[in-house]
């Protein structure tokens, strides 16, 4: 009597299963189905995946376009100093035209409405010192001044803070000209987070420029007063006949030739 009770209860089931509970299995079925396709909290994940990219990217591009603006800025000076420097080594004395803002400024030569009427005197008695500049070949002293002089433009005028800042200044004198080469180093810590798209730590900006120092009007003159001294030895050694007599059989020579 028992075991039928139980088969009856099974059998029960199984009926009761065949008949609703299938129906409810898909129905629960369709329900996780549903809620796979819902779009609901979609923009939060998408939000927080594209959010830091973004921010990463924006603040990536400010700071390269400082670095870039720390640059232009590098390469000005460099090539305000080569200029000024310039003059100075071609023209002795030439410096006491300029202040101490005149390499600061963004004028080409000198600031508009400058009087150096007073400052004449001082020129001609800088210009004085050396009278044969063209055979001067130290050039340690101007070289150290315009050095510093670049150290304190790069400290004062630089945008973003540098960790370590070289500057060079060579003149070489070759008599008929010479010439001054700047060299600057500017070094930056480039934010910790750059790392990951392969940006060192430690980037340096470098600048440099070899300007001309020529004082064509110097070199004319001092050919001229060659000229005169050699004419005037050759007269006083009473050579200048047999001199010039050469000198006429070689253009005759080179006119035949030519």
């Amino acid at each position: 009597m028992l075991q039928e009770r139980d088969t009856y209860r099974l059998q029960g089931k199984r009926e009761f299963s065949a008949a609703g509970g299938g129906k409810a299995g898909r129905g629960r079925l369709e329900n996780v189905r549903d809620g796979w396709r819902s779009e609901a909290g979609v923009m939060l994940v998408e939000a927080s995946i594209y959010f830091p990219m973004v921010i990463f990217t924006v603040f990536a591009m400010i700071y390269f376009g400082m670095v870039k603006y720390q640059e232009s800025i590098l390469t000005f000076q460099v090539e305000k100093l080569a200029v000024v420097g310039g003059r100075e080594v071609a023209y002795q004395g030439y410096e006491v035209f300029g202040g101490e803002d005149s390499l600061l400024s963004g004028a080409v030569d000198f600031r508009e409405g400058s009087d150096f009427g007073s400052r004449m005197e001082a020129y001609y008695t800088k210009h004085s010192e050396h009278l044969y500049n063209e055979w001067r070949f130290n050039y340690s002293e101007e070289e150290g001044r315009l050095t510093g002089r670049l150290s304190e433009m790069l400290s004062r005028r630089s945008f973003l803070t540098g960790v370590e800042t070289r500057a060079k200044v060579e003149i070489s004198n070759y008599v008929i000209g010479k010439s001054i080469t700047v060299h600057a180093e500017y070094g930056l810590k480039s934010p910790k987070f750059l790392e990951y798209i392969g940006v060192p730590v430690d980037l340096t900006l470098k600048s440099g420029v070899t300007q001309s120092a020529a004082n064509p009007t110097e070199l004319v003159r001092n050919i001229d007063l060659a000229a005169d001294l050699i004419d005037f030895l050759l007269e006083r050694f009473g050579v200048k006949d047999r001199v010039d007599s050469f000198l006429k059989k070689v253009e005759d020579i080179k006119d035949k030739i030519l």
